[in-house]
């Protein structure tokens, strides 16, 4: 067969990238991540004799180019050994790790989303050649967070077994899945559990480096909420332990470092001012936090601070508040937070007097 003139059988032109959810539309591919790292290496023969010379025995660096041709084509199937073998060597592009990792990390604005919305997101990803990545994990600590916004606590101890079979050594990840136990294990009412996986998010928080400063404040900021958290809830009879979880707020820095950040404080300080009788400065430190919950986008923190600050009014003047929260807990889809908001209207319910 003729060959088109100017054409090279050497040097195939490389085929546009194909849709993929790097850009928003359908799932990422093997062809889009090919093209991602031929981008990187000026050619697809330069990639090729690259992950040849990174190979245990010699290898030619032409058959490794027409396994990686083939690759191309494979979409979201399994990748094989080739596929392995370029994760294994370049892991993937920034971009794409960074998006996945915002769909498991409970303090980014995934979280805002529904929740059918974000089970239909972590599917189209979790398929290779993400799957088969070490950003694997955070589909899986996604899973777990989805699962818990639904109260489904043994397909979140699931996802959350197989975040920690995956092994990343990411430090993030593994922070990230120590919290994530703590909650889990505070809705299964394990407190000897919940103890070990706080003191174990704080170590590796100690021992982590090269975190964003920004990914570190809130990683930080949730381990201190939930220490308060069992402080201002202690198990069985104990009494709260309120001016210890006053003592941890207050251990934050005062100044605004990042919305989720302010929020969680300033919404930590407020309840433990309500429970202390100080409802003047609960209320204006709730109404501060549903600011900085509005100022980050943290629709889900929003409703949480509507609620507080209805717990904080009570029943009758707190009642528009209330329904606000509800309102935006039901488009979330999510269950938790209903069942929080339906919870503490009922304790109101039982403390308002009769008419």
């Amino acid at each position: 067969m003729a060959r088109a003139p100017g054409h090279d059988p050497g040097h195939d032109p490389e085929p546009a990238p194909e849709p993929g959810l790097g850009r928003g539309l359908g799932a990422y591919t093997w062809g889009e991540y090919v093209a991602q790292l031929v981008a990187e290496h000026g050619s697809l023969a330069a990639l090729a004799l690259r992950l040849a010379e990174l190979a245990v025995t010699p290898e030619d660096s032409a058959s490794v180019e027409r396994a990686l041709r083939r690759l191309r084509q494979r979409g979201n199937l399994d990748g094989g050994d080739y596929g392995r073998r370029l994760l294994r060597a370049f892991g993937l592009p920034r971009p794409i790790e960074a998006r996945v990792r915002w769909l498991g990390a409970y303090h980014s604005r995934f979280s805002d989303l529904p929740r059918s919305l974000c089970q239909d997101q972590l599917r189209v990803w979790d398929r290779p050649p993400v799957s088969e990545s070490r950003a694997r994990v955070w589909l899986e600590l996604g899973q777990a967070s989805v699962a818990l916004r639904g109260r489904e606590l043994e397909r979140a101890e699931l996802h959350l077994r197989r975040a920690r079979a995956a092994g990343s050594p990411e430090p993030a990840a593994q922070i990230e899945a120590a919290l994530v136990e703590a909650f889990l294990a505070s809705r299964q009412r394990a407190p000897a559990r919940v103890a070990l996986a706080l003191i174990d998010a704080g170590e590796k928080l100690a021992q982590a480096d090269g975190l964003a400063p920004d990914e570190r404040a809130c990683l930080h900021v949730r381990w201190i909420d939930q220490q308060a958290y069992q402080r201002n809830h202690p198990p069985g009879d104990a009494a709260p332990d309120l001016h210890g979880a006053l003592a941890l707020y207050q251990s934050l820095p005062p100044e605004d470092l990042h919305p989720f950040v302010s929020y969680r404080r300033d919404a930590g300080l407020a309840y433990v001012h309500h429970r202390l009788g100080d409802q003047a400065a609960a209320t204006v430190l709730a109404n501060a936090a549903i600011g900085h919950a509005g100022d980050g986008g943290y629709l889900r923190l929003r409703a949480m601070g509507l609620q507080l600050l209805a717990t904080i009014l009570g029943p009758i003047e707190g009642a528009a508040a209330r329904a606000r929260a509800r309102a935006i807990a039901g488009r979330l889809e999510d269950e938790e937070l209903q069942g929080r908001i339906s919870r503490a209207a009922g304790r109101d319910d039982r403390v308002t007097p009769s008419v």
